[in-house]
């Protein structure tokens, strides 16, 4: 590329292997070095991967320079090749933000500055510009090249501070990087060894140093030395050593991280004392009230957690218009201003303005969310927050409800992020429909009107606006039509379809068939209510069977439910036997419609699902029952338990509250007695036993003799 004859502004990079982020740092400066006249100069470090071809296609001057430990001289030699007034270093994963007009009206207007700091926007998530997590922090980028000021540092190199010499923030102007996003670990932790090495160098050789000691702390993450240098450092701005008051900051927001991460008891010293001696400092009005506020909050001091929570807000809108000492931030990066931090802070602080009774400012706070910057986890907090305004106060939160619903589903930044987002709004809303849930609100003296119905603007547009619709309704014909809007039927309410069977609504639906698996999960939702469920499979079992493959899966779907959710050891005997004869009822007509006569007999049995398995004996027993043969109802449920173990409170419960069972026939006992004489005269293991277990005569006392461990036939469990 032609070299420019007169540069205004000279940009200069060193690079080595950086071949995924390269070009892109390059083509970013076009708008730049199309409104002014600029020359970029690079310095090739050892580039083995093609950097130093891409390097060559867009720089005026590209020169190896030998690598020997020492960032600053590598700069220094890219800034003596320069010949423009001004001087700007950038770094190949940063890009400039496109709107440049800041740096023209800078670089343009002749003014008394020597240098210039840009906003570092470092991201640490692949969203990057479209909404991922970042932090900022101000770094001086731009010289006056006739200062003839160069720099300084082995590693973290930068140009020494004067306080003879003015610097200007240049409005707009952002260097976006995503280093740490892309950065391997393996490669982030030898970078770790190679800058603590050289740190330790200057520690050794400046131990009172602020600014190195700063440096180590920030980059010694799980090392050692770190706690040492943290406190080194804070003994350091005790003492008022040069510079405190622009490291002090930084020094206390390193150490209450370190303390919340640690545990130390000096966690809530450090807060006051940062507090005190450093007020107005953007990085206590943000990082440590950010740190501050999760620690009150998760010692129940509501009160001071909510007094930092509304300081650490506060701060991150001062920060976003500018009302800062912008000087703070030279001293090192300021985290926890991205919209998930903030986000992450403002829906907690919305229940605490509950929990203290301040239904209001939750309200007012809650209606400066923005559904698409939200989480899952944040997505459900907020319908919990609004429920319970809507609920508990009255407030009129739908409005607010509906307008993060249409936000929250926007693809911003991905279609997956409003998926995550759609699904926490779901499952937490859902919870509002629980049938324990809407018993439990009646019981509230202070609950105004049930939180389900905060959903009731949401109409056709969710499945939970449908679903409270539903309960609000009482026709048959309605409800039909209003389950036939619902996206997913399976992610629908259970309490919702429960109300909608029970208003006499057919299901299936005739012209929507559903899966086994949707059904098993529609069938397993209803089981929240229990009473319910078991009201709708004695219903299935009272009346004659459907004769659709659908109607059958449905009834098999609920009796199933039933059969995992019942308490045999506790639930009474009438409601128990009525869940179990309906479940032999349903798998005798559903199975042979569902399974070819090959499948129900002999071996073929053991292809079925296991509970399907005990269901064809457990039809068959009841069938025997009818007939008057209690030996065989006995015999066949010890079968069934036989291949499926997983029945066998089902089936003890039977054997216990079976009428036919209770009061055996004299013939019965005195057999019974018998065979038990006979058997007490011989060892388990003698071949005359396992001959008595095989005749009629025994099977016919079976169930008196042994209890219920399953049926043995020709010595092999069946």
């Amino acid at each position: 590329m032609p070299r420019s004859p007169k540069p205004l502004l000279s940009i200069g990079i060193i690079f080595k292997n950086e071949i995924r982020c390269l070009e892109r740092c390059l083509k970013s400066l076009r708008p730049l070095r199309d409104a002014l006249p600029c020359e970029v100069v690079m310095a090739d470090t050892g580039a083995e991967d093609g950097s130093r071809a891409v390097a060559e296609r867009y720089a005026d001057m590209v020169f190896g320079f030998p690598w020997i430990n020492d960032f600053a001289a590598a700069r220094n030699a890219v800034m003596d090749r320069c010949s423009g007034t001004w001087y700007m270093t950038i770094d190949c994963d940063e890009w400039v933000d496109s709107n440049v007009e800041g740096y023209v009206k800078f670089l343009t207007t002749d003014k008394d500055f020597d240098f210039a700091s840009v906003i570092i926007r470092n991201y640490n998530t692949v969203e990057l510009e479209k909404g991922g997590g970042y932090s900022d922090f101000l770094a001086v980028r731009l010289l006056r090249l006739s200062s003839g000021i160069r720099y300084e540092g082995t590693i973290h190199e930068h140009w020494p501070y004067r306080g003879d010499l003015r610097t200007m923030l240049i409005r707009g102007g952002i260097f976006h990087h995503d280093g740490y996003v892309y950065q391997d670990p393996a490669k982030k932790a030898e970078k770790q060894t190679r800058n603590m090495e050289l740190l330790r160098k200057q520690l050794e050789q400046e131990p009172d140093s602020l600014i190195i000691l700063t440096q180590c702390v920030e980059s010694g993450d799980n090392l050692p030395e770190q706690e040492d240098c943290l406190r080194r450092a804070m003994a350091g701005v005790e003492e008022k050593r040069p510079q405190w008051e622009l490291f002090g900051p930084v020094i206390y927001r390193c150490a209450v991280r370190y303390a919340l991460a640690k545990n130390l008891p000096e966690l809530e010293e450090w807060i006051e004392k940062a507090e005190a001696m450093f007020p107005d400092s953007i990085f206590v009005r943000v990082e440590i009230a950010y740190f501050a506020f999760g620690f009150y909050w998760n010692k129940d001091d509501y009160a001071k957690s909510i007094d930092w929570g509304e300081r650490y807000l506060q701060g991150v809108s001062d920060y976003e218009t500018g009302r800062f000492n912008r000087s703070d931030i030279l001293a090192s990066s300021l985290n926890k201003t991205d919209s998930h931090s903030k986000l992450s802070i403002a829906t907690v602080l919305a229940y605490g303005y509950l929990h203290e009774k301040q239904p209001e400012k939750c309200l007012r706070l809650m209606e400066t969310f923005h559904g698409r910057e939200l989480d899952a986890k944040q997505a459900g907090d907020c319908v919990r927050n609004l429920c319970n305004l809507h609920s508990h106060y009255g407030l009129d939160a739908a409005p607010l409800l509906s307008r993060l619903w249409a936000e929250l589903n926007e693809p911003v930044p991905t279609k997956e992020k409003a998926d995550q987002r759609r699904a926490g709004f779901l499952q937490v809303g859902a919870g509002m429909f629980e049938e324990p849930f809407i018993r439990a609100e009646g019981t509230e003296e202070d609950v105004l009107r049930h939180a389900y119905t905060a959903f009731l603007p949401l109409g056709d547009d969710c499945d939970l606006g449908i679903a409270a619709r539903m309960l609000e309704t009482e026709d048959a014909a309605a409800l039909e039509a209003l389950l036939g809007k619902a996206e997913k039927l399976e992610k629908l309410p259970g309490h919702a379809l429960a109300h909608a069977l029970r208003q006499g609504v057919r299901f299936p639906l005739p012209n929507r068939p559903l899966t086994i698996e949707q059904m098993d999960m529609l069938a397993g939702g209803i089981a929240q209510d229990k009473d319910e469920l078991y009201r709708l499979v004695r219903q299935a079992g009272e009346k004659k069977l459907p004769d659709s493959a659908q109607g059958l899966g449905w009834a098999r779907g609920l009796c199933l439910a039933a059969l995992k959710v019942c308490p045999w050891k506790e639930i009474d005997g009438e409601t128990g036997m009525s869940l179990s004869k309906a479940f032999g009822n349903v798998e005798k007509a559903y199975l042979p419609v569902c399974y070819a006569d090959m499948a129900l007999t002999g071996d073929g049995l053991l292809l079925l699902p296991p509970l399907h398995r005990f269901g064809f004996y457990c039809a068959q027993a009841f069938d025997a029952l009818d007939a008057g043969d209690a030996a065989g109802y006995v015999r066949l449920l010890r079968e069934g338990l036989a291949v499926c173990e997983g029945v066998k409170d089902m089936v003890e419960f039977l054997i216990n509250h079976t009428p036919e069972l209770k009061t055996p026939s004299e013939e019965l006992s005195a057999l019974a007695e018998q065979i038990q004489a006979i058997l007490s005269k011989f060892p388990p293991e003698n071949p005359a036993v396992a001959a008595l277990k095989q005749s009629e005569a025994y099977q016919k006392v079976a169930h008196l003799i042994e209890g219920m461990e399953p049926y043995i036939a020709g010595g092999q469990t069946q």
